[in-house]
């Protein structure tokens, strides 16, 4: 008997072991079009007898997408080599690069699960990887080209599945894949699209990826949309905080990146960090003692707080090479005014408002400051499209006793 009931058992196992493929499976395997094939895999999967089962039909529907690909792909070959002009599906090649790579992902996770004696025998991988990565160039390519012609869903569409394969598993440990110069392009252009294409929280990703290329361009290209993108649709007092947070968490990662800094300030200062932002501006100087952007913001809050003398200090710093160094000139000579107003006011006779002859020597030394500066702006920028410096140098011509001068200016 005991011998009996061991030969049933050692019967039951070798039917297990040795069994064919399931019925779900035989119809999968015998689809004709992979329209077909994915109808029954969806389906059917449940019905899969085992991961084994499941690989074998995800790699059906990857030799499917494959041959489509490849059909096309070699017709836009032979017309390239021999100038032909036969119709390519594009369309369709791209489609069916994304299916093949997607499914040959989703093959992956099974056909690296030990089989039923407990071994790890991939019979997918090596074949998936050798054939597929010819279509990360044709995504590539396409997906640029769509870009270039602002065509965002489609470029959208080529270059965010080809990032997403190039981070599976199956993929991205394939010396061309894991070091593919391109992704950093790629990145940006999908972001870019994924922007356009109101997908927010996908081009923060893309872009975040594009921010990190070795390439300069690339990562300021990268930087400057993800700082736009991130700063859109802040309607609430959480949005702005957790965007302040961003800044703060993009700056610690490009300190030296001038903009990430100055969209942090800008920020902070909205929300009413004025002293922190002081406080930051002390610690970047240390790191980057050329930097001008502390001075400025700087300068801005000590005028804000009519600190007038202490804003001249920040202003004198910002060197007259400065982008748009007339608006800077132009802010510290209504400090220079504005301190010679405090001082009048000050010091002007309670009853008849006259300055002793003393402090009118004084306050004019004050004025012919700010004099110098507003000529400055005067010289930068004659028809005032930048700033508005004539009224307050008629003003202080007129104080100087300069009628000449001010009959200019009228």
């Amino acid at each position: 008997m005991k011998k009996f009931m061991m030969m049933a058992m050692f019967m039951v196992a070798s039917a297990t072991a040795f069994a064919g493929d399931s019925d779900a499976l035989k119809a999968i395997l015998k689809a004709k079009d992979y329209a077909e094939a994915e109808a029954l895999l969806k389906s059917g999967l449940s019905q899969l007898a085992n991961d084994q089962e499941k690989a074998k039909a995800y790699n059906k529907l990857v030799d499917l997408a494959y041959a489509k690909y490849k059909k096309e792909d070699d017709i836009k070959t032979t017309n390239q080599m021999l100038q032909k002009n036969e119709a390519v599906d594009t369309e369709g090649m791209i489609k069916a690069g994304i299916a093949a790579l997607n499914n040959a992902a989703e093959c992956d996770k099974y056909d690296i699960l030990p089989n039923a004696k407990g071994q790890v025998k991939p019979a997918f991988q090596k074949k998936n990887q050798d054939r597929l990565v010819m279509v990360f160039k044709g995504l590539y390519d396409n997906g640029c080209t769509f870009a270039e012609d602002s065509k965002n869903e489609d470029a959208f569409t080529c270059l965010d599945a080809y990032l997403k394969a190039a981070e599976s598993p199956l993929f991205s440990v394939i010396p061309t894949v894991k070091n593919d110069p391109n992704r950093g392009i790629a990145a940006y252009y999908a972001g870019r699209a994924a922007m356009q294409l109101e997908k927010t929280g996908r081009a923060i990703e893309l872009l975040k990826i594009g921010a990190k290329d070795t390439i300069q361009q690339v990562r300021d290209f990268s930087i400057d949309l993800l700082l736009y993108t991130m700063g859109k649709n802040r309607s609430t007092k959480e949005d702005s905080l957790k965007f302040i947070n961003d800044m703060k968490d993009l700056y610690a990662q490009y300190p030296e990146n001038e903009k990430v800094y100055s969209y942090m300030c800008d920020a902070m200062i909205l929300n009413s960090q004025e002293d922190a932002v002081m406080k930051i501006g002390e610690e970047h100087l240390a790191k980057y003692p050329n930097s001008v952007l502390p001075h400025i913001y700087k300068a801005f809050l000590l005028q804000n707080q009519k600190k007038y003398a202490e804003a001249v200090e920040q202003w004198n710093l910002i060197p007259e090479t400065q982008p748009n160094y007339v608006q800077f000139a132009y802010y510290r000579a209504v400090c220079k005014y504005n301190i010679a107003v405090e001082f009048n006011e000050a010091n002007a006779d309670a009853r008849t408002g006259r300055l002793t002859p003393e402090n009118e020597t004084k306050f004019k030394d004050m004025l012919s400051k700010a004099q110098v500066d507003f000529e400055k702006c005067q010289q930068l920028d004659p028809d005032q499209g930048t700033v508005k410096w004539k009224y307050l140098l008629h003003n202080i011509y007129t104080q100087l006793g300069l009628a000449d001068k001010a009959a200019t200016l009228e």
